[in-house]
């Protein structure tokens, strides 16, 4: 198994974490579906996958990776993240996580 940071260790890794309330998980998740297409079309883009508990239905995992904290920033102001940030919180049990990495080993 490869990984991006595989090759490029600068990469920045970032963890979004949501649990969607009870109910409300097949809205969540066509939300979240709909970022992905112009996601994956941003130029410093390298990964972004979405994931669904396995043993949880309930949560949402993107596991995504950007050639730096300004490509990052550059995401978080587009207009089809803008868009769809309203409509999250309502979908949410709990807060959206953000937890950016840098790899280790």
């Amino acid at each position: 198994m490869t990984l991006p940071t595989d090759e490029n260790r600068d990469l920045l890794t970032v963890v979004a974490t949501m649990r969607a309330k009870p109910g409300k998980e097949q809205e969540l998740q066509e939300v979240l579906e709909a970022l992905i297409a112009p996601t994956r079309a941003e130029a410093d883009n390298v990964t972004y996958a979405l994931h669904r508990g396995a043993q949880d239905p309930a949560v949402f995992i993107f596991v995504e990776h950007w050639t730096n904290q300004a490509a990052l920033d550059a995401h978080l102001g587009t207009p089809h993240l803008q868009s769809a940030l309203p409509k999250i919180p309502e979908l949410l049990d709990g807060d959206l996580v953000i937890t950016p990495l840098n790899r280790v080993a």
